[in-house]
């Protein structure tokens, strides 16, 4: 009755207040109260408190206390029970403003924790209870129970294990963190003007570990969208600075003290002592550990690590008080930089953008900015109609990286959930994790992949762009996706300027002059039309349209005398063990290698390969001699031969190789045949199959016939 999304989510919860918002959220989206909260009961050892809450819950202080001892007798987490059974006399409804209820989380007799829903529906609840879809409750107090148990032990076990700490000279530890504090300022003013924020994050990695005297640091990056933060710079096991860009972790992976300090805005420093040390997501030692949180307000931007995993030295409370103060100053200093590379590239992509004179000059100048001057991988910019019905290419960044005319590419726009998502957010950065990165309608890797759709003031669909990490798999930040929503605003800008600048220009232009113009554009888009609906996407060879257009041609030729023809027929040697050895993208990339050299074996504009298979190509020819048709087939079966693709379970070789069949025959234009030539050249491949493979066998009609 809950979804599997749910269920995860509630297995691999580690903190109470992750369990509290996900439960609230449920709750919410079932329910809509008017409030919900976590209460701990008053007990012998406590007044009880509020423990998390959601909307404006009722004090604590207005529950009268025989409440407390009529819930406790409901011992379990079997049900939701409203208010309205309780015993008390209470006079909930008015206090509450509508019916609720109460479900207990957590029995343990000196922390009796319940769940209270203030103000929600009667029916909508007692349908829900009769559907069982109020049951993930059950899972949530016991996961919860789950957290607290382990909570507790892995306190106590802390609490074995935590030496006695030594305590050093108080004078000289007071000298010693004025020296700090002098030093920080010093430090802060070296770093006030990094060239980039990236500097500033190796700068503030080295600075805390070579001149604030720490063993090893590491600056991390909070996304709280994502749930999840990356790393920048940090430190190895030898105390070297080291590249972590690739680097992104899961927020639950943090301990809970770790994860508490975050939302809880009046801490800065957290220190962990006698804690496993990490270096890679790998325990390296134990020591202690410590967080300086890094915010803008109430916001957490990220935080350094640091540990004393190479000289062991307990950290001193003057120690503390340096980091805290070393994070307010790097916190001001990266607050300030950000906004000041935000208006910078805001503004340099702006005066480029406005260079431009036409729609497709924007999207190239679109694309190398955000590719030599933002630092992402690919970037690709597609037009749309108001109806935003489908994509149209026009400059994007193939598999290598390299910026390229894209204007042939166009799709629907329902064809992936991407781009549902991007038309249902407009003008906002959307994204998903772990997915298939796609280039020319083909998978070409695994990653993140981002997308905007740029709209005019009236909410009209103008266009989309698309970003992925298929090159360096950097992780998507806040960061950056904050940067390419603002690089996509003026790009909307620019685009709506330079349409309506050529729609003046085209208004203006010579009414023959533009009827002669549009004729044109639609010959030429019609040849383009034309050309890659005969041409096969992968191989850049002709596919089966291509072939029929090249036989329509041959029968209306005109030409009436006798001709001679010849029909090659190829296939890749045992293609689907190369495929299920190597996998389907390397398999294309051989079809790519194989269709580069088919290509260069046709010289005259009506001779074109075309792909009429997974790995089965023919090529009709004209006007040659047997001699002719017979050395090009064993000319092309030598060439793959020497391409030396690489099939390690071909038991013709270790090279990808190909059989051929060709056939010869002289026929009349107004008598020509092509399924007598196709059925000549299949025998004679099946013929090359069945000695061996990896050789050419022609048949001619009497041979064929004898055979």
């Amino acid at each position: 009755m809950y979804s599997r999304v749910l269920l995860k989510q509630i297995s691999s919860a580690r903190n109470l207040r992750y369990l509290a918002n996900l439960m609230f959220a449920s709750i919410d989206d079932l329910l809509s109260p008017r409030a919900a909260s976590v209460i701990v009961s008053p007990s012998m050892h406590s007044s009880g408190q509020l423990l998390f809450t959601h909307g404006e819950c009722t004090s604590i202080a207005k529950y009268p206390d025989t409440f407390w001892n009529w819930a406790a007798q409901f011992d379990t987490s079997d049900s939701v029970l409203p208010l309205a059974i309780n015993t008390c006399k209470w006079d909930y409804l008015s206090l509450m403003g509508g019916e609720s209820f109460i479900f207990m989380l957590d029995n343990h007799p000196d922390m009796r924790t319940f769940l209270v829903i203030e103000a929600a529906d009667r029916d909508t609840f007692t349908r829900l209870e009769q559907s069982g879809r109020l049951d993930f409750l059950m899972l949530i107090a016991s996961r919860w129970q789950c957290v607290r148990a382990e909570r507790e032990a892995s306190r106590e076990f802390k609490n074995r294990d935590i030496r006695e700490a030594k305590y050093l000279d108080e004078i000289k530890q007071r000298e010693h963190f004025i020296d700090n504090m002098k030093l920080v300022q010093e430090i802060a003013t070296d770093m006030a003007n990094p060239e980039t924020l990236d500097q500033l994050y190796k700068k503030a990695v080295e600075a805390v570990r070579e001149q604030l005297k720490f063993d090893r640091a590491v600056f991390m990056l909070l996304d709280m969208k994502k749930r999840c933060f990356s790393g920048t710079y940090g430190t190895d096991e030898q105390g070297r600075t080291i590249s972590e860009h690739h680097t992104q972790y899961d927020l639950h992976q943090l301990e809970e003290e770790y994860i508490e300090a975050i939302f809880d805005d009046s801490r800065s420093v957290v220190i962990a002592e006698d804690a496993p040390l990490y270096t890679a997501g790998n325990v390296v030692g134990q020591g202690w550990n410590g967080m300086l949180i890094l915010r803008d307000g109430n916001e957490t931007i990220g935080w350094i690590s640091v540990d004393n995993f190479i000289n062991r030295h307990p950290i001193t409370p003057y120690q503390k008080q340096a980091l805290e103060a070393f994070g307010l100053q790097l916190s001001q200093i990266y607050i300030r930089k950000r906004q000041e590379q935000n208006v910078r590239m805001l503004h340099a992509s702006m005066v480029e953008l406005s260079r431009c004179m036409t729609t497709k000059e924007v999207c190239r100048s679109a694309v190398m900015f955000a590719i030599n001057r933002l630092g992402i991988d690919r970037l690709a910019v597609f037009l749309t109609n108001p109806e935003c019905t489908y994509m149209k290419g026009t400059w994007g960044t193939d598999i290598q990286g390299n910026i390229v005319d894209e204007s042939y590419y166009s799709s629907e726009t329902h064809d992936r959930s991407i781009v549902t998502m991007a038309r249902a957010n407009p003008n906002e950065v959307v994204f998903e994790e772990s997915v298939p990165i796609y280039h020319d309608f083909n998978i070409v890797g695994f990653g993140w992949t981002a997308m905007t759709m740029l709209t005019s003031a009236t909410g009209e669909p103008i266009a989309f762009i698309a970003a992925d990490n298929l090159l360096k798999r950097t992780p998507l930040t806040s960061q950056l996706r904050e940067v390419i929503r603002m690089f996509a605003s003026n790009v909307t800008e620019v685009l709506l300027k330079t349409r309506a600048q050529e729609a003046i220009h085209e208004l203006n232009d010579n009414l023959e002059r533009e009827v002669k113009s549009r004729t044109k554009q639609l010959q030429e888009a019609n040849e383009k039309l034309e050309l890659l609906a005969k041409m096969d996407p992968l191989t850049r060879l002709g596919n089966r349209r291509m072939l029929e257009h090249l036989l329509e041609s041959q029968c209306m030729g005109g030409n009436q005398q006798q001709g001679t023809y010849g029909l090659i027929l190829l296939d890749l040697d045992h293609f689907g063990l190369f495929n299920n050895h190597y996998g389907h993208l390397e398999g294309d990339i051989a079809l790519m290698r194989v269709g580069n050299i088919l290509k260069h074996h046709t010289s005259l504009e009506h001779e074109v390969f075309c792909r009429i298979g997974g790995e089965e190509f023919v090529l009709l020819v004209a006007n040659k001699s047997e001699q002719e048709v017979s050395d090009l087939a064993e000319c092309i079966r030598q060439c793959i031969e020497v391409e030396r693709i690489n099939h390690e379970t071909s038991p013709v070789g270790q090279y990808l190789t190909v059989s051929i069949g060709y056939t010869y025959m002289e026929l009349s234009p107004d008598k020509f045949n092509f399924d007598l030539l196709y059925g000549y050249a299949d025998k004679a491949l099946y013929k090359a199959k069945d000695q061996g493979r990896n050789q050419c066998v022609g048949l001619v009609k009497d041979e064929a016939l004898q055979s």
